[in-house]
């Protein structure tokens, strides 16, 4: 290799003595100097952080009061409880519903549509502390009682109202005492399914002119003065015949598909002519399911 060659090839550097070398003590001391921008941006996250804590853990926006209004086949104490029992939970683990603005509208319709059918719902936020529940139920007939649950009938024979029964405490105390409105769910004649049989909201469990008929028969009842009506029993779903239960203990059949006029007029020719009413609560039962033919039976 030719020594002088190589030397001659080889490149020159020259040391710039001007250059400064950072040092990492001095490079900590630049990040805690408070700058404008650095108080301006610590200012807006102790602000987030603030705002974040105030609007969604602090108690100023819990909700302490709500207001139920509409409601007559629901109570309020149902609307209350279905209402407080979510208000006790969290969601995320984390945030409580009870909170203005983690409140889930659509949640407490859901809840509150699992026991009634009504037209309509409307839920309203009043801030900071309130929400109101406006209902506009459907009109009920008659209270139908199946495997051990009760039940609302409309006028066309579809369940509107599942009841619902007060069986869980209330977790969440609301600060001040509602104004109640009293439920008229005692006021409907009972109807008793004997075959237990499960049923749904929607569900069609009459015809309409099967509540017609209960309706007309209820007030021609009340003309006769040895019959007086305790509740009505039916085989299953959309019958074809009704058992009447008096108070006096026997029953009587009647037909849907014939008049209550035409099952009455036998029924009270029957009591005139051959049964007479002081033998009445002797009474096993009267059939007037067959048209013409009627059967009675003593205990």
């Amino acid at each position: 290799m030719d020594f002088n060659k190589g030397l001659f090839n080889q490149r020159k550097y020259r040391i710039d003595r001007n250059i400064r070398t950072r040092r990492p003590f001095k490079l900590k001391k630049d990040f805690f100097k408070l700058t404008p921008l650095k108080v301006i941006n610590i200012l807006l996250l102790v602000g987030v952080i603030f705002g974040i804590y105030f609007f969604l853990f602090s108690d100023f926006y819990n909700i302490t009061n709500i207001e139920v209004t509409g409601n007559q086949i629901i109570s309020t104490d149902d609307i209350l409880d279905i209402t407080n029992n979510y208000l006790a939970g969290k969601s995320l683990w984390l945030l409580k519903n009870k909170n203005s603005f983690i409140f889930n509208k659509n949640e407490i319709k859901r809840r509150i549509n699992e026991y009634v059918l009504l037209d309509e719902l409307k839920i309203d936020k009043i801030l900071p502390n309130t929400i109101r529940i406006t209902l506009k139920e459907k009109d009920a007939a008659l209270k139908w009682i199946s495997a051990d649950q009760e039940y609302l009938v409309d006028k066309k024979g579809i369940i509107i109202k599942r009841f619902y029964k007060l069986t869980i405490p209330k977790i969440y105390q609301l600060e001040e005492p509602q104004t109640k409105v009293e439920s008229t769910n005692d006021s409907f004649l009972k109807i008793i399914n004997t075959a237990n049989e499960d049923v749904n909201l929607g569900q069609k469990v009459f015809r309409p002119e099967d509540v017609d008929f209960i309706f007309n028969l209820q007030e021609k009842l009340k003309q006769l003065d040895y019959l007086k009506l305790k509740d009505i029993s039916v085989p299953n779903n959309l019958p074809k015949f009704i058992t009447v239960n008096t108070e006096s203990g026997w029953l009587l059949y009647l037909n849907l598909s014939e008049t209550v006029e035409s099952q009455l007029s036998r029924l009270d020719l029957l009591i005139k002519e051959k049964i007479r009413k002081e033998n009445v609560n002797r009474l096993d039962y009267i059939d007037l399911r067959l048209g013409e033919s009627v059967y009675y039976k003593f205990k």
